[in-house]
């Protein structure tokens, strides 16, 4: 129980009890309000009642005549102007309130001078940020068949004003909304409208604060259409107005800067389908902004694009970009790569096969026929030679001898042999590698890169790798590994190269250790001691894995001249020991007459 009667005031209709201003005039409307205001009768317990003033107004609004309330509303003060016109705009049907605000827009701009009140504003603010969403798209789109564009462009501004109190998903609806009522441009100006006031209040915001603004309006358009690419279409529509690109593509930054996964299709169609000059500005705009992350996973989608003519326009505009030029070479490493990124570099370094040679010729056939900067050029060749990943020894080679000046072709076969022996030492990459590279760097009369790989295999200079021997489990993978090249070398028809692999691998004590020595030792006789191969492998014609043996008297000076020749005595000693225990024992006393 609450304690009221039934009849309490606010249990009844809010115009309950004002029939009479349905048939009355206005200035008995006007005369009976003013008087409940200002208690004109006299008599015990008279008091003002504006509550019941505005009661009377609000039937006014809802009970009279369209015709009336625009003929009449003049005639009124204008708080009260405002308050009847707003009440029937909100209301009232939907259409029925469009009827009213048009009429009393055209009564506004009478040019005969009876103008009266201009209540419009106001009402049309009430109007989109009260009314449901699906009431704003019917009013909007009444007043775009009526051709009243100010009036759709006030609302559309109204309902995405930050002052609006509407949501990023009432403005996601209304989007859907509009475009089904046949009103697509108002649908892009209050989407335009939506992602101009999230970029500037990225921009305002202080580092480290969650944006979400984006993530909510991309998350909203998403689970209402979820196959669209409503944004995509959006920014596209927009870069085709000229006098609207610049301002789209710093836009367009902005709004990535403010991206989280999982909504990233945005920069995916940035990369992959604006032309060469918005992507070089958007990238360029993130770089300014510190964001780089977000420029390089353009730049990957960019790079992974299969049109060679669009691609050397890419480069040459990201060249000779101020704020990109420095980052060319990270361009080029990308563009070796074939199909989208996958993930995280890092994680992910093979995210997919390399460009064929095939493609790398077209693509500086394009850079040619567009006239390039010669520069640009010669980086695609650089970066070309030094993408080891997925290629083979012999396209390596090839690759390499195609870098025309002598000190970038030196630098580019020192990063190849580093990668070639991490791949080989590290990762257990196939000694063909290797082979074939040498062999066709030989074939090409490019010894100062033979010597390079040969060295950086034996001695390297990757810090973790040049540390020490391995144990454990470990202990006489690396040996195994280089005895295996040395062979393959061998039997390619280079002694020399194997013989000089073999030689400075050996005599590195810091980095060989016993095992290491007999591993190498097995693999030069033809047994692998405790790494049988595959039975079918003794007999690959790759000339690797095949049986050999170095001639004995080889072997033995080999051995005398490397670890025969080691500093400390007692991994010296081990390493003969070794040899005896698995059944070397020829080699072993090769070591041992050496320091002897």
């Amino acid at each position: 129980m609450t304690g009221r009667p039934p009849s309490h005031p606010q249990e009844q209709p809010w115009d309950f009890g004002f029939d009479w201003v349905v048939t009355c005039t206005v200035d008995t409307l006007l005369g009976r309000v003013d008087a409940m205001r200002r208690v004109v009768v006299s008599g015990p317990g008279a008091r003002p009642n504006p509550a019941a003033a505005m009661r009377a107004l609000h039937a006014f609004a809802m009970r009279r005549d369209v015709d009336e309330l625009i003929e009449f509303a003049h005639r009124l003060d204008y708080r009260d102007a405002v308050t009847v016109v707003a009440v029937a705009a909100l209301r009232r049907d939907i259409l029925e309130s469009a009827d009213i605000v048009l009429r009393q827009w055209d009564k506004e701009r009478d040019p005969s001078g009876a103008a009266g009140h201009r209540l419009t504003d106001r009402v049309v603010h009430d109007i989109a940020c009260q009314r449901t969403v699906v009431d704003v798209a019917l009013f909007i789109r009444q007043c775009s068949r009526a051709g009243r564009t100010d009036l759709t462009g006030r609302t559309v501004e109204a309902f995405t004003a930050q002052e609006s109190g509407r949501s990023h998903l009432d403005k996601a609806l209304i989007y859907i909304a509009l475009r089904d009522e046949g009103c697509a441009e108002e649908a892009t100006d209050l989407l335009h409208r939506t992602l101009v006031a999230i970029a500037g209040e990225r921009t305002e915001r202080r580092e480290g604060q969650s944006p979400g603004e984006f993530d909510d309006l991309a998350g909203a358009l998403q689970h209402l259409s979820p196959t669209e690419r409503i944004l995509e279409e959006w920014l596209d529509t927009q870069l085709r107005e000229p006098d609207r690109v610049r301002a789209t593509r710093e836009l367009a930054a902005r709004l990535i800067t403010a991206i989280s996964a999982p909504y990233t299709s945005l920069v995916e169609h940035v990369g992959t389908r604006l032309d060469y000059y918005a992507v070089a500005e958007i990238c360029g705009h993130l770089i300014d902004w510190s964001h780089h992350d977000k420029a390089v996973e353009i730049r990957r989608h960019a790079a992974a694009r299969d049109d060679f003519d669009d691609l050397a326009e890419l480069i040459k505009v990201w060249h000779a970009s101020t704020k990109l030029g420095k980052t060319t070479n990270d361009l080029l490493a990308d563009i070796m790569l074939q199909g989208p990124p996958s993930g995280d570099e890092a994680s992910d370094p093979g995210r997919g096969s390399p460009r064929t040679l095939a493609q790398i010729e077209a693509l500086h056939t394009a850079l040619t026929n567009r006239r390039s900067d010669a520069e640009c050029k010669r980086l695609l060749r650089i970066a070309a030679a030094t993408h080891t990943r997925g290629r083979s020894g012999v396209e390596l080679a090839t690759l390499l001898t195609k870098v025309e000046r002598p000190r970038d072709r030196n630098r580019a076969a020192q990063r190849i042999a580093r990668d070639l022996a991490r791949r080989l030492l590290d990762e257990g990459a196939d000694p063909v590698l290797f082979v074939d590279y040498v062999r066709e760097l030989r074939a090409a009369d490019q010894a100062d890169a033979v010597h390079l790989a040969c060295k950086e295999l034996a001695d390297p200079s990757d810090a973790v790798r040049a540390r020490g021997p391995a144990s454990g489990e470990h202990a006489g993978r690396a040996g195994g590994t280089i005895g295996r090249i040395g062979v393959g070398l061998y039997e390619a028809g280079l002694p020399r190269d194997g013989w000089d692999l073999l030689e400075r691998y050996l005599e590195n004590e810091s980095l060989v250790g016993p095992d290491d020595v007999v591993r190498v030792v097995a693999t030069l006789v033809g047994r692998w001691a405790g790494d049988e191969p595959s039975p079918g492998a003794a007999g690959r014609q790759d000339g690797v894995y095949r049986q050999h043996a170095l001639l004995r008297q080889d072997r033995v000076f080999l051995l005398r001249a490397t670890v025969g020749r080691w500093s400390d005595p007692v991994r010296r000693e081990a390493a003969t020991a070794l040899l005896h225990e698995q059944g070397h024992p020829a080699e072993g006393d090769a070591v041992i007459r050496s320091f002897r």
